[in-house]
């Protein structure tokens, strides 16, 4: 069960480059200012940001640490923790001046303190020459460079630089009082282009007995029926793993750990091997960077469910810690991203970017810092922590199948990933509770399962989906399910036809090539066909085959496409069973969701839709996106909310931080419950005990 006593409300703790000239008594008073200024916001862990390209301050390591205990110091004072956070792998080594001046556009933020590539060729740690420790450009036989953050990388697999590294852990940790680490960017960066090292290909060949070819092998070099082109894809998440590991090695099995991810869903995610399903193995703390808007130009945010949701799932089965990092600028913003994160379940991390706006560093001194801008969304939690406990309430359970991501299509979300994120958008625009799972859940665990174009499955999963229907569960599957196995390998017995059901899928032209999948993303995903007990089906139509105490509804239409003509939400909502609370009415475009702590439900609502006011100037610098000022928020129309009890009601009482105090419920009779709404527009969390 979740504890909000613990939970984190963090931001950024921003270093600049006057704060390198530490031991100077000006920094030593700004950081406790900010320190004051953090706690009087609610704030209970400060997250370093700046600095951020670690090798590259190799030289002032010492001097930074200094600046690290002391801040740790100050902040502990206040019961605030500070994490350090910085890349592990990359380091800025710009290659003339126009690559020097497009470092200062965009990467100003983590503070640029790069050497000369003479002088990095030089450098050194514990008798190991940095240099040597590159990733090696798999065409080029060069070192991978990336042109936009004018970065080289350091390679997990090569094992020189994990023992550098795990040294360098250790003595940050002893010699700074930090208390918990956010190590950033052991993936590809460079995607497909990285790494042919001798350490890569070595690992290749032992772990998997294969040979790293030619970038003109088109046999093995984007061929979705080359098993040995799998096994490096496997081979390189791996990679992210392990290298995770050996940084756990490094610390206390407890110390919080993690990793920047800016998402685990897309199938963009196999050339980077970005995901935390990976983490996790190493890590007891998942974020997810919320790029760019929350919420978006057009007022909505459901976007972020399906990334978020599956980060939930997989911090909820580690028993582990998932974080939301969203940026902003103004106190709009900022509140809205709390709100998002606490709807959801997660803790909240809250940043500005002020060196992503493009401003002189006099302008962005105008700009208000995190603490003014979170300061009423973490105080509110604060004083109310009693509310933001417990665990999800769904009756539903959505399946993220990795082993289709990984391994079916080429890098096109519609091959498999937006039907995943769009059957998340649908539901909770519909008002059905979700969870997402990565595992197919025990039977009784949750009463209905969806599967959205699954079209990997292993035996294991098979035989529990099977188990699952046989036990009384009831599964909703759209699309492609189960036609190939775990390793996207065609079936030859698929699952579906162990239900009367023969579906086909028009696989398109997927051609080989490097880097791999580059061409074009198709106009619309393949088509699925299928008849039941020879009967052809139609795109919209539901097949409901009755198995054991269960039920299978199949429909050959995928929800990316026929999303409307489905009704996944109806359907969804035709199948579950009665609850013990009922919602009989809520406001129009308000999403709700449950937790469940202990004798209370504590229902939180949010609005779905709100009318962001974008800023007349200021944009995200290099792009057309310009910042959330502001946001109005309607009152909920109509301003009630209905339920229905099975049991007795001893109290109701809506809280939110549009009310002044906490508004008792009184309008109960018969188990029929009347929420008042009336003064609530941005969020509100309904507390029920029995």
């Amino acid at each position: 069960m979740r504890s909000q006593a613990d939970n984190y409300r963090a931001i950024s703790w921003w270093l600049k480059w006057e704060d390198i000239n530490w031991p100077d008594q000006d920094v030593a008073d700004r950081i406790l200012r900010r320190a004051d200024a953090a706690a009087d916001a609610g704030v209970n862990l400060a997250i370093i940001f700046g600095t951020h390209f670690r090798w590259d301050f190799l030289p002032l390591w010492s001097r930074l640490h200094e600046l690290f205990a002391f801040t740790a110091d100050a902040l502990h004072q206040r019961r605030i923790k500070l994490f350090d956070h910085h890349s592990a792998v990359l380091t800025h080594r710009p290659r003339n001046p126009d690559d020097a001046r497009r470092l200062d556009e965009h990467m100003r933020h983590h503070v640029l303190s790069y050497p000369s590539l003479e002088a990095a060729a030089e450098m050194c740690f514990e008798g190991q020459r940095l240099n040597d420790w590159r990733m090696i450009d798999i065409e080029t036989g060069e070192p991978t460079y990336n042109e936009r953050w004018c970065c080289e990388q350091f390679c997990m697999n090569n094992p020189d630089f994990r023992r550098a590294y795990q040294a360098y852990v250790r003595r940050l940790i002893d010699e700074t009082g930090i208390d918990g680490l956010m190590s950033d960017d052991a993936i590809y960066n460079m995607r497909w282009l990285a790494c042919g090292c001798r350490w890569c290909r070595d690992r290749f060949r032992r772990d998997y007995g294969h040979e790293l070819p030619p970038t003109t092998d088109m046999g093995f070099w984007g061929n979705r029926d080359s098993e040995a082109f799998k096994d490096w894809i496997e081979m390189r998440f791996r990679s992210a793993a392990d290298f995770l590991g050996c940084v756990r090695e490094a610390t206390t099995p407890d110390f919080p750990l993690s990793s920047c991810c800016s998402g685990s869903v897309s199938q963009k995610r196999i050339g980077t091997a970005m995901t935390a399903q990976e983490f996790i193995k190493s890590c007891n703390v998942i974020m997810l960077e919320m790029c760019w808007r929350v919420p978006e130009a057009d007022g909505t945010w459901n976007r972020r469910v399906s990334q978020l949701g599956l980060h939930l799932s997989i911090t909820r089965d580690a028993g582990a810690k998932c974080i939301g990092l969203g940026y902003g600028f103004f106190k709009d913003p900022a509140f809205f991203v709390w709100a998002v994160n606490k709807f959801l379940g997660s803790d909240c991390w809250f940043s500005t970017i002020k060196d992503h706006l493009g401003l002189p560093v006099s302008q962005q001194q105008e700009l208000p810092d995190e603490p003014e801008l979170i300061k009423e969304a973490y105080c509110w939690e604060r004083d109310h922590a009693s509310l933001f406990g417990g665990e999800p309430v769904a009756n539903t359970a959505v399946f993220f199948s990795r082993s289709t991501r990984d391994f079916y299509g080429q890098a096109s979300e519609k091959d498999y990933t937006d039907d995943y994120s769009i059957t998340c958008h649908e539901l909770i625009r519909g008002g059905i509770d979700f969870e997402v799972v990565t595992s197919m859940p025990e039977p009784g665990r949750r009463p209905l399962l969806v599967l959205s174009s699954v079209i990997c499955l292993s035996e294991e999963e098979r035989r529990r989906l099977d188990a699952f229907l046989e036990a009384g569960g009831i599964v909703i599957a759209t699309g492609p399910v189960g036609l190939r196995d775990e390793r996207a390998r065609p079936s030859a017995d698929p699952w579906l036809g162990g239900y009367d059901i023969d579906a086909a899928m028009a696989e398109p032209e997927r051609a080989p090539g490097f880097p791999p999948f580059t061409q074009a993303e198709p106009a619309a995903p393949p088509n699925c066909t299928g008849r039941y007990r020879g009967q052809l089906v139609a795109g919209d139509e539901w097949v409901r085959v009755v198995t054991g105490k269960g039920v299978l509804l199949w429909s050959p239409g995928r929800v990316q496409t026929d999303a409307a003509a489905l009704a996944l939400p109806a359907t969804v909502a035709e199948c579950l069973p009665p609850e013990d609370v009922q919602i009989e009415r809520r406001p129009d475009g308000w999403f709700l969701c449950r937790f469940r702590q202990g004798d209370r439900l504590l229902i939180h609502g949010i609005p779905g839709q709100v009318k962001p006011a974008l800023h007349p100037t200021l944009k995200m610098q290099g792009s057309n996106v310009r910042v959330v000022e502001r946001i109005d928020f309607d009152e909920p129309s109509p301003p009630e909310l209905s339920l229905r009890l099975a049991a007795d009601c001893a109290s109701a009482v809506l809280h939110s931080p549009d009310l002044a105090a906490p508004r008792a419920c009184t309008q109960y009779s018969d188990g029929a419950l009347s929420v008042d709404l009336g003064g609530v527009r941005r969020y509100f969390v309904l507390e029920l005990s029995t």
